[in-house]
């Protein structure tokens, strides 16, 4: 399958050209060019993106990430659960200072993320609202937009305000990274350094059908974990989402689950409803229109369940993990990447993680048993049951019920 998640990065590097930080940037194919959508979309789909799909790891690194935010979204819990250690918050230009907005960004603030104000122009509202730049921590002045004498003019107000670095933009030769430097900016960005260049991933397909069916769940007053974790279980793709959401975002909770309704339990009925509806913003319903894809994703739904019933079967207290090992054998097939690569990514069990690496563990039997029974292989069949202590009367009844789970038709 080809790529089908992008991340636009350009570095910003600091005065001994280090590089400081990215600012990510949305694109929906290797084009180099921002497509034309609004500036909420963009945002939410860098976001997705670049740490529920790609993985920050891949896409920043230890650096920094700038990400734009519009007046609507910075209003907005999208990015509560973010690592404040990790994420600039970019205000964009056209975003009306006001005091409601100011109060805002202060609870920002407060939880420990940084602003920078993006394209920065000298206007009359800034000049209004000063105690705004108590809490701005950055400042980007456009070197194609802004003249030498607005820059001049932005310089020595910023100056007023010691803690504040300034960064520049859109630096396209030397002599004005040079300039910049003897002008005192401290951050430096733009094509002089190095163009945006683009991250590629593989998105699992999702089924909208089914985001939308937990979330009414949800809403219902009678909701409990044990029937939105099952829903849950029939997505692969929202399954994956969820365990990424508790490895990368900004919850103290242990890093190794054992069960998505572990997970629901650790993260709360709110917090997973507030992420539903996240994920739908994010225009979920991008669907893979790959036929390989899909025939993979069902496959690693009915491995699941069929593990799940074999380990219940033989007395297996953590079948939960079992369906786990079912679920995601095939995620390195489907995205395209090497276990060890992945695996850092979602908070599994050692076992668990080694059962998919291909390392022999106690659930290495069920995974062959389940790709044995896909493949109609009857040899082995007979030879793991029998081993098991599973019978072929009751692997066919399990197989049957494990296809049937996969299609929701029970």
């Amino acid at each position: 399958m080809e790529p089908n998640v992008f991340v636009g990065r350009q570095p910003i590097l600091d005065r001994e050209g280090a590089i400081f930080g990215y600012e990510l940037l949305y694109r929906n194919s290797e084009i180099n060019r921002f497509p034309n959508v609004d500036a909420e979309t963009a945002t939410l789909q860098v976001i997705f993106n670049s740490f529920l799909s790609i993985g920050i790891e891949t896409v920043a690194g230890r650096a920094m990430s700038f990400i734009n935010f519009s007046g609507e979204l910075l209003s907005k819990d999208i990015f509560s659960r973010l690592r404040a250690s990790r994420v600039i918050v970019e205000i964009l230009e056209d975003v009306e200072i006001t005091p409601i907005l100011i109060s805002r960004l202060r609870e920002i603030k407060e939880e420990g993320f940084q602003l920078a104000l993006d394209d920065f122009i000298l206007q009359e509202q800034y000049k209004i609202h000063h105690e705004l730049f108590e809490l701005i921590d950055y400042v980007k002045v456009d070197y194609l937009q802004a003249d030498e004498m607005e820059r001049r003019r932005i310089e020595k107000f910023i100056h007023t305000y010691p803690h504040i670095r300034m960064v520049a933009e859109k630096i396209e030769t030397e002599a004005q990274y040079e300039e910049a430097r003897d002008m005192g900016y401290d951050l430096f960005q733009g094509y002089f350094f190095a163009k945006p260049e683009i991250i590629t991933g593989t998105e699992l397909p999702p089924d909208l059908h089914q985001h939308m069916l937990i979330i009414n769940r949800l809403n219902d007053v009678n909701a409990n974990v044990d029937e939105i974790a099952n829903l849950i279980l029939h997505d692969i793709s929202l399954t994956y989402k969820l365990l990424r959401v508790i490895n990368t975002m900004n919850f103290e909770i242990p890093k190794r689950v054992t069960s998505v309704k572990h997970a629901v339990v650790l993260i709360g009925m709110d917090e997973l409803k507030k992420w539903l509806r996240i994920l739908m913003l994010h225009t979920i319903g991008e669907q893979s229109n790959s036929g390989r894809v899909q025939a993979l994703v069902s496959f690693s739904l009915t491995r699941a369940r069929l593990c799940e019933l074999v380990a219940k079967r033989t007395g297996k207290v953590n079948s939960d993990e079992y369906f786990f090992v079912g679920m995601f054998s095939l995620l390195d097939a489907i995205m395209k990447k090497e276990w060890d690569d992945i695996l850092p990514l979602i908070p599994f069990t050692d076992e668990v993680s080694d059962t998919l690496k291909g390392i022999r563990t106690e659930m290495t039997p069920y995974l062959e048993l389940a790709i044995a029974v896909e493949r109609f292989d009857w040899q082995h069949i007979r030879k793991i049951g029998k081993r098991l202590g599973v019978s072929e009367a009751e692997l066919s009844a399990y197989s049957y019920e494990a296809i049937k789970w996969s299609q929701k038709l029970e």
